[in-house]
């Protein structure tokens, strides 16, 4: 098999089992097996012969993306922020949609900076997974102490690799949602926690189904940790602290209104696609 038949073989292997960008997918599977540093490379060596091991190893991971697996699983890797993140099967695979989180942040944090409030500050990340929020805040803002939490023990190992590779110190608690962070106040909040709803998820596309459930699942109406968010955040936030935190595009005004019931003002943010994305809860 040369590089050309070998693109378009991928190619067709991958449309026969309805994969969307199958041409780039494959192309990204047979650069990564060849160790070429990006895809257009193989254009410029069409005509070279894949070795036998080379071809064996292509065929696998072709055959692992049209069965579904996410193509990040198989690269074992995701860009967050401008950063590379380790990520498996442990852990929610990061989203560009997230950036939007850390960005506003950084945003708030470099405006009250600028006015003079006094630093360290102290931000939390529940529902860290990968770590790509927590790492990303503390990786582009050093003065910040962060702490990450989650659940799940395995998504922390992966986390903590992540924070180690990047250079980075956070401070890891395991536990369930708010309860790692109870008993201090904190200056930020940050979450994108599981907010699809029951009917939504069933609906998903196949490769989600390969991700966490945990990471996604919110309850009947994918609100559920938004109302224990609102019931337990006041003691868990400075006079003049803030939450910062990822919804669905359809959520805004229901989320909204949850926390304003509980005496909280809120902010919508747009996500580069022009969709509701980010609340701020003050």
């Amino acid at each position: 098999m040369k590089v050309l038949e070998g693109m378009q073989y991928g190619e067709a292997q991958l449309l026969e089992k309805g994969i969307e960008n199958a041409r780039y997918d494959a192309d990204l599977l047979l650069a990564e097996v060849l160790g070429v540093s990006r895809r257009d490379r193989l254009y410029l060596d069409l005509g070279r012969n894949l070795s036998k091991i080379e071809e064996a190893d292509y065929r696998g991971v072709i055959i692992r993306r049209a069965e579904h697996e996410p193509l990040q699983y198989i690269l074992k890797r995701q860009e967050f922020m401008g950063l590379s993140f380790s990520i498996d099967e442990r852990v929610l695979i990061p989203r560009a949609d997230s950036e939007i989180l850390v960005e506003k942040w950084l945003d708030i944090v470099r405006q009250e900076e600028k006015q003079g409030r006094g630093l360290p500050i102290k931000v939390a990340d529940l529902c860290t997974g990968s770590g790509a929020l927590a790492i990303s805040m503390a990786y582009y803002y050093s003065q910040a102490e962060v702490v990450g939490t989650d659940l799940s023990p395995a998504a922390l190992d992966v986390a903590r690799q992540n924070a180690e590779r990047l250079g980075v110190a956070v401070q890891w608690r395991q536990g369930d949602f708010v309860t790692p962070i109870q008993g201090e106040r904190w200056d930020f909040i940050i979450t994108n926690p599981p907010y699809v709803s029951t009917e939504d998820y069933s609906q998903c596309a196949p490769e989600i189904f390969r991700e966490p459930p945990m990471a996604f699942l919110g309850g009947q109406d994918g609100l559920d940790f938004y109302r224990r968010l609102s019931e337990e955040l006041r003691p868990l936030l400075n006079p003049q602290g803030k939450l910062l935190m990822e919804i669905g595009w359809n959520q805004a005004e229901a989320v909204r209104g949850i926390f304003q019931l509980k005496g909280f003002e809120t902010q919508v943010f747009l996500d580069l696609a022009g969709r509701d994305r980010v609340i701020l809860v003050r």
